[in-house]
């Protein structure tokens, strides 16, 4: 049981995330919103900031690049 406990810790704080966009504007411009993160709070933490950029960068009339 404490090894699977260790393991399941170990796992959590131990991970690492990344998330990567391109966007592209009217006028052929690309921007990418590349965040990292590492542990259980770090991938929250991506996922929050990469939303942001990409609303800003819609903001600034750029759109996903399909």
């Amino acid at each position: 049981m404490r090894a699977i406990l260790l393991l399941a810790l170990t796992l959590i704080l131990g991970g690492c995330a990344t998330e990567r966009t391109v966007l592209v504007n009217s006028q052929g411009d690309l921007l990418t919103c590349e965040t990292s993160g590492s542990g259980f709070f770090g991938a929250i933490s991506v996922r929050n900031q990469q939303k942001q950029c990409i609303s800003d960068a819609e903001t600034r009339g750029y759109r996903v690049k399909n």
